[in-house]
């Protein structure tokens, strides 16, 4: 048996991209040919991926399609494979968090939702990398579901020591961080707003890093706009889409991770925040108080002043900051490579022993 595993892209830094090229390297480490197939590739990750085109299927391999939005042609593709299927659902952002900005994202969320919807009689096991997303695929009516995380694969970071964002570590300044794309779903305002009470308040030797991609040119704007209003242009930094490096960079010199999203599946940098020993502040939603499993701190109301208030205890009470970071690193022992896979042996032990899904037209596998 061959496992392989299917994308609608693969793309440098995706959170999903990376954990699909994690999964390949564990499944070839577990002694079974394993490719990753993509319609489109990112060339800086063309190394781990081949295009769709050149995948046949065959009913004694187990393929697992990754579900970030909607598939269309490659969804169509994988349901037509002769392969046992497994489905990694993501988790789709509800369109009304668009619908001010971007009525493109709006459109892909809603078709994407729909089109999930119509996929509960092509696989033969559907997880979601949360409970909180296991919990969707119930409701969208998957009869055999399961979770299966994310790895806490960070060998991205190894070997990068030097700075290169420009933070100067004798300065005293407190830094909050905060990463992830620029999307209405993930309320960087009220990380904005949170800060502009601490750093107006409590503690103008202060500042806070944005770092994600810039793609939604509205909400970037109304962000910029808002930090412009607030009078915090020397103090708030959009970082943009980085590389590892500086990534790396920004984790190793926050004081403070703040997350006030209000649409998470799993919310990767979590588990990266824990990695540098970062206290976690994060609003309680969605995906996020399964991600922290008890650990961080979870706040269940936007009261800005108050976090600002609480983010300062924690940063002046070294024990308390402590507590919470050792706890955060008992939590990422759960996400290591060896618990993850563990659950992925169970699975393919499972999946193998079931006849595959023979539904299908042969000819339709090299439609791409």
């Amino acid at each position: 048996m061959e496992i392989h595993q299917v994308a609608p892209a693969l793309i440098y830094g995706d959170a999903v991209s990376n954990n699909t090229i994690a999964l390949r390297e564990t499944f070839r480490s577990m002694g079974y040919k394993s490719e990753i197939y993509a319609k489109w590739i990112d060339p800086e990750v063309s190394g781990y991926a081949r295009p769709l085109n050149k995948y046949r299927g065959n009913d004694s391999n187990l393929v697992f399609y990754h579900y970030p939005l909607v598939g269309g042609e490659v969804t169509e593709f994988v349901k037509q494979l002769p392969d046992r299927k497994v489905l990694i659902y993501h988790n789709i952002t509800p369109p009304e968090f668009f619908y001010r900005y971007d009525k493109l994202s709006a459109l892909q969320c809603a078709e994407g939702l729909k089109e999930i919807k119509g996929l509960t009689g092509h696989f033969q096991l559907a997880l979601g990398v949360s409970e909180f997303n296991r919990q969707a695929l119930d409701d969208f009516g998957f009869e055999n579901t399961g979770v299966l995380p994310i790895f806490s694969d960070f060998g991205k970071f190894d070997g990068i020591e030097n700075d290169i964002s420009g933070y100067d570590a004798k300065s005293g300044t407190v830094n909050f961080l905060f990463v992830g794309r620029l999307a209405p779903n993930k309320c960087h305002e009220d990380i904005i707003k949170s800060f502009f009470c601490y750093n107006r308040y409590i503690n103008g030797n202060s500042r806070l890093y944005l770092v994600g991609s810039t793609h939604i040119k509205a909400y970037t704007a109304h962000l910029e706009n808002l930090v412009k209003g607030l009078e915090l242009e020397g103090s708030v930094v959009f970082a943009g889409k980085v590389k590892n490096e500086e990534l790396a960079d920004h984790y190793r010199n926050a004081d403070v991770f703040l997350c006030m999203s209000e649409h998470e599946g799993f919310c990767v940098p979590l588990l990266e925040a824990m990695h540098f020993h970062i206290p976690i502040i994060a609003y309680k939603s969605t995906g996020i108080p399964y991600t922290l499993g008890g650990s961080g701190v979870l706040v269940g109301e936007k009261n800005y002043i108050k976090i600002a208030e609480l983010i300062n205890v924690i940063l002046q009470d070294r024990q308390l900051k402590s507590r919470i970071v050792k706890r955060q690193d008992q939590r990422l022992v759960d996400f290591d490579r060896v618990h993850v896979r563990e659950k992925i042996t169970e699975i393919i032990d499972t999946i193998s022993q079931e006849a595959p899904d023979t539904s299908h037209n042969p000819a339709s596998s090299e439609r791409l």
